[in-house]
């Protein structure tokens, strides 16, 4: 949906927030819609009862073997630390996202060893840096396709877990770019969860949890 200048884009965000966000075109847009939205994002997304991070946090703590730092990739809030500490998780956690609020917002909670800005697609990280990466809610419309699949694994020692919340409507398409990265022995898929409701107060998408290991 076209917009132009802050009064636009402040209705839009009044009639759903998920949407507009959706909708952003491109990276400099979708930041600055997650700036105007962070007061509000957490308790959005309490309302709607979304159980990304809590779902990711589970299988990635299932599956995960190296010791060592992990990357929540797009961080937001920081639902996703929380959650991973809330499953018993003790490891250093590095949150990246690239919005400044958002972070903001992360760096009040108790959950994080470093907080940066960056982008999923440009991580501003070394390679094999992370012994594994969390990523909730980023490989979605208008925001980090597939093809970002590829930077993940940049950063992740082998042996590590990636784990991602996937919506359904788009699993399809990302995942033709992941199978292309097992077929050159990129990564391997560990595991795919069941369609389920994670935005059940929305009525939303299905969506599954999502893990590979890097060769």
């Amino acid at each position: 949906m076209p917009v132009s200048g802050h009064s636009c884009e402040a209705v839009a965000m009044q009639g759903d927030e998920l949407d507009w966000i959706f909708e952003s075109a491109g990276t400099s847009q979708l930041a600055d819609r997650y700036d105007r939205w962070a007061a509000s994002y957490d308790d959005d997304h309490e309302a709607w009862g979304w159980l990304g991070p809590q779902m990711a946090a589970g299988r990635f703590v299932a599956h995960q073997e190296l010791p060592g730092r992990v990357l929540d990739a797009g961080c937001g809030t920081g639902a996703a630390g929380v959650a991973l500490r809330g499953a018993g998780f003790v490891d250093p956690l590095v949150g990246v996202d690239l919005s400044v609020a958002m972070i903001e917002r992360a760096a009040t909670l108790d959950a994080y060893r470093q907080l940066t800005l960056g982008s999923v697609t440009d991580l501003p990280f070394p390679d094999r840096s992370m012994a594994g990466l969390v990523s909730t809610g980023v490989f979605t419309h208008g925001h980090v396709g597939g093809a970002g699949f590829a930077e993940l694994c940049r950063v992740v020692s082998s042996g590590g877990a990636i784990t991602i919340t996937q919506r359904c409507d788009v699993l399809g398409d990302n995942m033709r770019f992941a199978d292309r990265l097992v077929e050159v022995g990129v990564w391997s898929l560990v595991e795919v969860t069941e369609p389920t409701l994670f935005h059940p107060g929305r009525d939303d998408s299905l969506q599954s949890v999502v893990t590979w290991r890097v060769s």
